[in-house]
């Protein structure tokens, strides 16, 4: 559903795409439609032009539309662009109203149809209803022939889908002329479905080749070209937004991968210190090699801290870096083997470092130790 104005003359004329199906929540809801056709009579538009390609719908639905056009001081013309079937079809009978057809539109009337859930009282109540709706169908496509009620009945609600060609609905005053649009849109042949024959037309006034600027001053606006400028002028600057914008594309790309390389980058440096920074503090026997995973993760969420509580840990030192040059320990440094006796650890210098135990030994009693 699409609305543009234009100015006729001294008042406003509004045109209105019905293109679709009536119903709350579908293209064409007339509690949305209503509304906006009243604020724009309201602001002066007295001329209403609908152009249609619709399946039908709900009959209450269009039913409200039919009573608001009948009630108001607006001039109503119909324009079927594709196929108005249905209650679409019921909508147009208003003698008021003018109707207009392009050359191979189609209408269609039929039996109002409905779904029933429910008890067997609820569905006889619910025939009931659907029998009082046609009723008002039936009496608005007789005012609107001319035929009487019982006559509109048989001829057009039989339980079949009665197809009108734009010439038929002429003769049955269904459709007051019929117009070439210069367009080319061909009749559709062999198509019964109502849904098939919408989607029929609709494709095709979709697909024209000539399309109508309905708001050229928006159109020059958006594009920044004059009102005036022809068809091949616009067609040039949506061109040239078109390239633009695939030149930004491919900008765009490549700015990512640039972006995405500089992350892998930054992700395997870090990955890096952080192996250092563990590896060293193993080295060192600050931390054990099964104390890595731990450190690892911690290092990846705090470098900076991690590095400061390994760098505060001392370093387990190797054995042979904590003896002197003669492989006493420092504070062992000078001792003969009476100090080792006094003190009490010629045992474990024995075992510890046999080598200078031995040497002790041959000072003090002047030959090597008997194992």
């Amino acid at each position: 559903m699409a609305k543009t104005k234009k100015k006729v003359g001294d008042a406003e004329e509004c045109e209105i795409y019905l293109y679709g199906i009536i119903g709350r929540g579908q293209e064409i809801d007339t509690n949305v439609l209503i509304a906006r056709l009243e604020e724009s009579r309201k602001s002066g538009v007295r001329k209403f032009t609908f152009y249609v390609n619709s399946d039908g719908g709900e009959v209450a639905q269009g039913s409200a539309l039919f009573n608001y056009l009948d009630r108001t001081d607006v001039e109503v013309t119909w324009v079927v662009d594709g196929i108005a079937a249905s209650m679409m079809a019921v909508l147009m009978t208003n003698p008021k109203h003018h109707v207009k057809a392009a050359r191979y539109a189609k209408f269609m009337y039929h039996r109002v149809c409905g779904y029933v859930y429910g008890n067997s009282d609820e569905t006889r109540a619910a025939a009931d209803m659907m029998d009082n709706f046609e009723d008002t169908l039936v009496d608005m496509l007789a005012s609107r022939t001319g035929l009487s009620k019982e006559e509109a009945r048989s001829k057009y609600f039989d339980g079949l889908d009665h197809w009108l060609s734009a010439e038929d609905a002429l003769r049955e005053k269904l459709c007051d002329e019929i117009i070439n649009t210069g367009k080319d849109i061909k009749e559709m042949e062999n198509i019964t479905n109502s849904r098939d024959a919408f989607n029929y037309y609709n494709n095709q006034i979709i697909n024209l080749n000539k399309r109508e600027m309905k708001d050229p001053k928006a159109f020059a606006s958006a594009l920044n070209i004059n009102e005036t400028d022809d068809e091949s002028v616009v067609l040039g600057h949506v061109k040239t937004v078109v390239n633009e914008r695939e030149t930004l594309r491919q900008q765009l790309q490549a700015e990512q991968a640039k972006t995405t390389e500089l992350e892998n980058r930054v992700k395997a440096f870090e990955g890096a210190k952080v192996k250092n920074l563990i590896d060293a503090a193993i080295a060192d026997k600050r931390i054990g090699e099964d104390d890595r995973e731990a450190y690892t993760k911690l290092a990846e969420q705090d470098f900076d801290n991690t590095e400061k509580i390994l760098n505060k840990m001392k370093p387990v030192g190797r054995i042979k870096d904590q003896l002197s040059k003669d492989g006493a320990k420092p504070e062992e440094s000078g001792w003969d083997f009476d100090k080792y006796h006094q003190a009490g650890r010629l045992e474990n210098l024995k075992k510890d470092n046999p080598d200078r135990y031995a040497e002790l030994f041959k000072a003090k009693f002047g030959h090597e130790p008997q194992n």
